[in-house]
């Protein structure tokens, strides 16, 4: 698939700022206006969240800011595009990463009572976003051992937190 022609497809078809993320992403790999890539290639590219993100992170302000945009939005309508649900794996993967392996130790330290209350609430938040996500139900059996720690870890910090 020519990237030109993809890229002029979503350029006709979607909000200014799906194209300038699209375009974005396929410059920092290709010359897209001679590249071609395979239709699998190119999904890969767009439906691995980890990947989407990070290659778009040096334009978060940009998104933000110029188009008042969310990347989760984007993404959502990247994937309508190649036919995949955006409730997918690779969203799983991505949030189970930023809750895996905390350390209570890091929030327990904050010294200022608020923030601490604060940047608890958000950990709780992922976690709880991973558990209702339409992915992880679908995929409970096999997926609820991956959370027993980043639980048993938020549980262990609001007990430490209220007690001190």
């Amino acid at each position: 698939m020519k990237l030109s022609s993809f890229l002029e497809d979503i350029k006709e078809n979607e909000k200014e700022v799906v194209y300038y993320c699209c375009n974005h992403l396929l410059s920092k790999k290709f010359d897209v206006e001679n590249d071609s890539v395979t239709y699998d290639e190119l999904k890969e590219m767009f439906v691995d969240y980890n990947n989407f993100s990070k290659l778009l992170n040096d334009s978060a302000g940009i998104i933000y800011k110029k188009y008042e945009a969310d990347l989760n939005d984007v993404y959502k309508t990247v994937c309508s595009k190649f036919n995949e649900d955006p409730d997918n794996k690779y969203v799983f993967d991505f949030r189970l990463a930023r809750v895996a392996n905390q350390e209570p130790a890091q929030f327990l330290n904050i010294e200022d009572k608020d923030t601490q209350e604060t940047v608890i609430e958000k950990f709780e938040d992922k976690i709880n976003t991973i558990l209702e996500s339409k992915y992880y139900n679908d995929n409970k059996n096999e997926l609820s051992n991956d959370l027993i720690i980043p639980q048993r870890t938020l549980e262990l910090i609001k007990s430490a937190a209220e007690a001190s």
